[in-house]
């Protein structure tokens, strides 16, 4: 009787070594990847403030903060956000479509801002690749540009427009003609070359 007393303690311990093992596992599985460091967005200038500004970049639901950099050790030692940033951001319009390079130190930093559309220019030209249509809007990635940008139908479009869009594969080299009110607006549309449809 003691001896399967023993016994059955002897391998109820092992189990329960067993599963608190598998839970450290598991819970090694379950942690999370450790966050990206740096990187560059493109996309909507949304608010600022004397050393930060907040981007809302293509695809995302919502804007996000970067402050400048802190540079000079601590505030009684002269130590303070970048200066030379504080400049650039302080030149910045509120709704200018920006090219932004980041790092995380801490928290998200601006390392790099420019503008790459001026939301004073109300028209303009670009060419670039179709890379999404819908019912109320395309999506051209213009060249030089790391992400397609998003163009509405201006006041509807016109049949002609809807048309040209419809036929037009995505995929296809294209040259639009837009304005800016309230948003990226397209007006006209031509093909420069049609999508490889053989692929």
């Amino acid at each position: 009787m003691i001896r399967n007393r023993q016994w059955f303690v002897r391998v109820l311990a092992a189990v329960m070594l067993a599963c608190a093992a598998g839970t450290v596992v598991q819970g090694e599985d379950k942690k999370e990847q450790p966050e990206k460091k740096s990187g560059s967005v493109v996309g909507l200038l949304t608010a600022k403030g004397p050393a930060w500004l907040e981007v809302k970049a293509d695809g995302e639901q919502k804007a996000r903060r970067y402050v400048a950099n802190w540079v000079g050790g601590a505030p009684q030692d002269g130590g303070g956000p970048d200066k030379e940033m504080v400049k650039t951001i302080k030149e910045l319009t509120l709704g200018n479509r920006v090219r932004l390079e980041w790092k995380f130190d801490e928290r998200p930093r601006v390392v790099k801002v420019e503008v790459v559309t001026d939301k004073t220019d109300k028209k303009g030209t670009v060419a670039g690749k179709l890379t999404a249509k819908e019912k109320n809007w395309i999506e051209v990635k213009a060249d030089g540009e790391e992400k397609a940008r998003r163009y509405f139908f201006h006041q509807g479009g016109s049949k002609e427009l809807h048309e040209a869009i419809k036929e037009t594969a995505v995929g296809s080299r294209v040259r639009i003609e837009w304005m800016f009110l309230e948003r990226p607006r397209i007006l006209k549309m031509e093909v420069i070359k049609p999508a490889d449809t053989d692929r």
